[in-house]
């Protein structure tokens, strides 16, 4: 199943008993100060956004699926660029993926 980006940030942030939850470790600092640890590295938080604006910038439909997780139990996800107007084909492919990959499953212990 394919989420919209308002039904899968409901799925993401609800706890067990359905109520938003926080994540551990949340940063409260300013968005422009936060980082991230990558390939254990601490990355600026905005530096994801360059990956979504690929698709963005140039006006192309994208779509993200989950594909699987890590051994730590984190997901792990794809992002599927269409060509100009073609948001059905994105959707497609997602729904394809998931078929194939088995779909979101929430983190280990969540």
């Amino acid at each position: 199943m394919v989420y919209s980006a308002g039904s899968l940030a409901r799925r993401i942030g609800a706890g067990r008993a359905g109520a938003p939850s926080r994540t551990r470790g949340h940063d409260d600092r300013p968005s422009d100060q936060r980082t991230l640890i990558l390939d254990g590295q601490p990355t600026p938080y905005f530096a994801q956004l360059a990956w979504p604006g690929l698709a963005s910038l140039a006006n192309l439909p994208a779509t993200a699926a989950p594909i699987g997780q890590t051994k730590a139990g984190l997901p792990i996800g794809l992002q599927v660029i269409g060509p100009y107007l073609e948001d059905r084909t994105t959707l497609a492919f997602a729904e394809f993926i998931e078929r194939e990959f088995g779909g979101f499953r929430p983190p280990h212990g969540r």
